[in-house]
């Protein structure tokens, strides 16, 4: 199976699965206020500062910043996913008028206007990863903060995901990044200048299984969109489903999935 989203080989467009993906990536929100307002306290961000997010999908984290009364813009290469930020009833009217369609390797805003600039989720799935570095850096504001790395989502780190994504490992259908891992952006920039460091966070939530086996069944996370035929997905999903039987005896059973997240700040 090609990537459904139809998108060129050099990105991921996550416009297909647009309406499930708040829901499956998502994370409690006192979870995400812990984040919030550690990135708040972190980088001295006050009234006026300018945040962007390249990357934003459905705005979850703009939402959370405009909350606090933050000034934000969004970028995304995805439409649906911007649809899905505009459509959300979370999201207030000066958010939405703050959302732009740009791709992060040609970012369409001002130089040295951004304090913090967010790229979360974002430089694995990009072949001109540098490229988008180059531009990130050209839009910070001097003494700002790049934060990168990944948060975990509920559905992403239960054991029937894992074992899922270990299956097909196993089928020798494994999947590589388009771009480069958090840490590698972060040697990077190190390179040039920027002081690093780098918080974590944790927390654990209970999900449904049939829920998760839905998601997984519907494929919407990437990794399983890529160089994946239909019927290796149909293989490993009867082994996902035997497993769950097996382990949890009922797939009305609640897991209890361990949530984490890891944010690299990196000050110039």
């Amino acid at each position: 199976m090609s990537d459904p989203a139809g998108t060129p080989s050099s990105r991921v467009d996550f416009s297909r699965v647009a309406e499930d993906y708040e829901a499956t990536r998502g994370v409690p929100d006192d979870f995400m206020k812990e984040i919030i307002q550690d990135i708040i306290r972190t980088c001295g961000l006050k009234t006026g500062n300018l945040v962007l997010e390249l990357g934003c999908g459905g705005g979850r984290f703009l939402r959370a910043l405009t909350n606090q009364k933050l000034s934000v813009v969004g970028i995304d290469v995805s439409q649906g996913m911007l649809a899905q930020a505009c459509a959300s009833e979370q999201s207030s009217k000066y958010l939405r008028s703050n959302l732009v369609f740009g791709d992060a390797a040609t970012i369409p805003l001002n130089q040295g206007i951004f304090k913090v600039i967010l790229a979360i989720h974002l430089f694995h799935l990009m072949t001109d990863w540098r490229d988008a570095l180059t531009e990130t850096l050209h839009v910070l504001s001097t003494g700002g903060t790049i934060i990168t790395g990944y948060v975990g989502a509920v559905t992403h780190q239960s054991y029937l995901n894992q074992l899922y994504r270990q299956r097909r490992d196993e089928l020798g259908y494994s999947t590589h990044s388009l771009g480069a891992a958090p840490l590698e952006v972060v040697e990077d920039l190190k390179t040039q200048g920027a002081k690093a460091h780098t918080h974590t966070y944790e927390t654990q939530v209970e999900v449904p299984l049939h829920v998760t086996l839905s998601y997984l069944e519907r494929r919407v996370f990437s990794s399983m969109w890529r160089n994946l035929p239909d019927v290796i997905h149909r293989q490993i999903m009867q082994d996902v489903r035997a497993a769950a039987t097996t382990q949890f005896k009922d797939i009305n059973d609640v897991e209890t999935v361990k949530i984490n997240a890891q944010l690299h700040f990196l000050t110039f």
